[in-house]
């Protein structure tokens, strides 16, 4: 099962979202119209990825970290984030960081001389998540239609205030998630706990994640469209196995056309192999 195929589309599915409502949660003035790519290439730092990048509508960029730690060392990776960005596309960045409830003050400017770079930050602390989470609770048990601030309301309690742990507001972020009814919204909320946990959890934190959101419908969803391309996979990988040591080498390129072909074709290859004299009686199948 390729769980890095998978995990793409959560990220992906969350990523949509996030452009089309992050600006209203985070009293942003500016239209978001596209993602950008978040990988940096030939930046010389552990961490090249920025995590969310946007275009605006005024053709420049949005660029937004989650923090759950204040390091020293963080505010000059953004700084070289930005400015590897500007030397690339010459377009405006504005970033925002959004700090956990564990943070309450950040270094926000940096003076290099003749380069002065500003961040704007964003302190979850700020918000009560218990009293959210109260809300959300009434809201759903109800049955009422959630809002896309209270999506994100609900996606973002693990980095409010709380008389509880990170964990555990994600895992109650989890199980409220799974018990809503309309299943879209069920699934905006859960694909954006996931991606947004991947970033801030800590490794105990986002395996115990992971084992519960596996249990949830869209965990179940992921997990059965995981194991269905799994066994495609293997079927194609027995018949490459199969030709090879029938015709003892394969010819270049021939490996990557059965691994494209549908399962059916797979399969009728396979029934047929018997029949094959020669690797060119394989192209009538491709």
């Amino acid at each position: 099962m390729d769980y890095n195929k998978i995990e793409d589309a959560v990220f992906k599915k969350a990523m949509e979202f996030f452009k089309d409502n992050a600006v209203n949660f985070f009293g942003i003035d500016t239209k978001i119209v596209a993602p950008a790519d978040t990988e940096i290439k030939n930046v010389d730092i552990k961490t090249n990825y920025t995590d969310y990048l946007f275009y605006t509508e005024d053709n420049n960029y949005l660029h937004f970290e989650f923090q759950t730690t204040d390091k020293k060392e963080d505010i000059k990776r953004f700084l070289y984030y930005d400015a590897s960005l500007f030397y690339k596309d010459r377009r405006k960045i504005r970033t925002v960081v959004i700090y956990s409830a564990d943070i309450d003050e950040a270094q926000v400017h940096i003076d290099a001389g003749s380069i002065k770079y500003d961040i704007e930050a964003f302190y979850m602390k700020n918000l009560d998540g218990d009293e959210k989470l109260e809300i959300l609770k009434k809201k759903i048990n109800n049955k009422e239609k959630l809002t896309n601030e209270d999506i994100l309301n609900l996606s973002f309690l693990p980095l409010m205030s709380s008389k509880v742990s990170r964990s555990e507001r994600t895992l109650k972020g989890i199980e409220l998630a799974n018990s809503i009814e309309e299943p879209d919204v069920k699934l905006q909320c859960l694909t954006l706990l996931y991606a947004l946990f991947d970033k801030f959890g800590d490794q105990i934190s986002k395996q115990r994640f992971k084992e519960v959101f596996s249990m949830t419908d869209i965990g179940k969803m992921i997990r059965d469209d995981g194991m269905k391309e799994g066994m495609e996979t293997g079927k194609a990988e027995l018949l490459i196995k199969l030709l090879n040591k029938k015709f003892k080498k394969l010819p270049q390129g021939y490996e990557e056309k059965i691994k494209k072909l549908p399962t059916s074709t797979i399969e009728l290859i396979a029934t047929d192999i018997f029949d094959i004299e020669a690797l060119e009686d394989l192209e009538r199948y491709f």
